[in-house]
């Protein structure tokens, strides 16, 4: 198989039919395109998701608690708890150590998340430190939302652009082959979009609404596997404007320069979400008055089949993210 997420047939037809002893209060437990399981504890309920951070070095903690922070975003849930497991090549230095903590101590006081726990290690076999989160949310019975969620002709919003973690991480750990081809600046603006990584403030403001009727985070395999993973959560398909999809002018040069397509490209930082088209416009406004742009860019369908552009231009489900085959480029600039 290729790097990234395990196919979705394989989730199906394996791990998800291997999930231990069958428990009343998990009410939402594993499934396509969801992200984070739901669990009930007495009149409240638990948020729980957990994401590794593998293709990064530079931004190694910073990305793992945003990335796992967004999981439990999604469910207009705020979050609140962060365990990490920190799996550290032979030879991994005091200074390495303390910046990828660094980063986490920041990324979490950003989000008012506490660090309550975790493990680390020298784990023998592995070139690059690895990160693996584990995020906690909590709310009342009820008061919250899934990925699985929408009705045919609902609208579906994405919030800020695509691809914005994918192209700080090129950025970041190509940085001096892409500045040489690019400029500073481009590489610059490319880096600072790990600021806009998080989706906390995204869902909360449009869950607040009370209109939204799925959200999802589109992390590996970009907004194209995002959009097939919110209608493989709801069994509906979708409809949608490419054009009306923004991407920044350095995700657009440095996808460019590595033959990739940023469609496909890892996209913490956007949020996609569904809602009836004629609440759309105040689920926007309320996005907008956080500071934070979006639009609709499509609308879900009946036919869960059908997944294209207006124009009728099949939308593929990428068979891995555009990040692995792009860090393998940068190497070769």
């Amino acid at each position: 198989m290729q790097p990234g997420k395990v196919p979705p047939d394989i989730l199906s037809n394996i791990i998800f039919k291997h999930l231990g002893h069958s428990d009343p209060d998990v009410i939402l437990g594993p499934g396509l395109g969801q992200d984070a399981s739901v669990l009930k504890v007495g009149q409240k309920v638990i948020i729980a998701a957990t994401d590794p951070i593998t293709g990064s070095i530079e931004d190694l903690g910073w990305l793992v608690v945003h990335v796992n922070a967004n999981d439990i975003a999604t469910f207009g849930v705020a979050p609140r708890w962060f365990l990490a497991s920190l799996m550290l090549p032979v030879g991994c230095t005091e200074e390495q150590i303390e910046h990828i903590v660094d980063q986490v101590h920041k990324a979490a006081s950003s989000l008012d998340i506490a660090v309550v726990g975790g493990h680390s290690e020298i784990t023998p076999g592995i070139d690059r430190p690895i990160a693996a989160g584990f995020m906690l949310g909590v709310a009342e019975d009820g008061q919250f939302v899934t990925s699985s969620g929408a009705k045919p002709g609902d609208a579906i919003v994405l919030t800020k652009c695509a691809a914005p973690e994918g192209t700080a991480i090129l950025a970041s750990e190509g940085r001096e082959k892409l500045t040489a081809l690019l400029g500073q600046r481009i590489v610059d603006q490319a880096i600072s979009l790990r600021n806009r990584i998080s989706v906390v403030k995204d869902g909360l403001a449009a869950f607040r609404t009370g209109h939204v009727t799925a959200m999802h985070d589109p992390t590996e395999g970009g907004v194209s596997n995002g959009l097939h993973e919110i209608c493989d959560a709801s069994g509906v398909g979708f409809r949608i404007d490419v054009a009306a999809i923004k991407t920044d002018e350095s995700t657009s040069r440095i996808c460019e320069t590595l033959a990739i397509d940023p469609m496909e490209l890892i996209s913490s930082g956007c949020m996609i979400l569904t809602c009836k088209s004629s609440n759309s416009e105040d689920v926007i406004r309320a996005i907008e008055k956080e500071g934070i742009e979006a639009a609709v860019i499509g609308e879900t369908t009946s036919d869960p089949s059908v997944r294209e552009t207006y124009n009728g231009s099949r939308i593929q489900r990428p068979a891995t993210d555009a990040l692995w085959a792009a860090l393998e480029r940068v190497k070769r600039l």
